[in-house]
């Protein structure tokens, strides 16, 4: 995989640098592959698109990479369907410890007697 930076930007209002990378590959690169190519903190790079060309090889990828993980979290939308999905996770999670818990307490009470 060939990588050149066609444009790199610094943009203090979002707190974010703004990269337009250019890759030659065979297939369609990873996001994993983008961001181990780039070099940058891969929990504070986000990679906005991945644009191809039918019949090339070369693909362009629109990558922001944020200066913290406050101004990431800031800016950075999560689509309502992931959103769900977490706190939905988050619902289940904490019904799991809810049950451990009162299993260790009844697990305790019938140990004490």
């Amino acid at each position: 995989m060939k990588s050149k930076i066609i444009s790199q930007k610094k943009n203090a209002f979002l707190g974010r640098e703004e990269f337009m990378l250019e890759i030659v590959k065979e297939s369609a690169p990873t996001k994993a592959e983008i961001i181990e190519e780039l070099g940058k903190d891969k929990n504070l790079t986000v990679i906005n698109r991945i644009n191809s060309s039918f019949g090339k090889n070369t693909f362009i990828a629109d990558i922001f990479v944020y200066d913290s993980s406050a101004s990431k979290d800031k800016y950075v939308i999560i689509p309502k369907k992931v959103r769900d999905q977490i706190e939905k996770e988050k619902k289940e999670e904490e019904k799991k410890q809810k049950a451990a818990k009162k299993a260790a307490e009844v697990k305790a009470k019938e140990e004490g007697n």
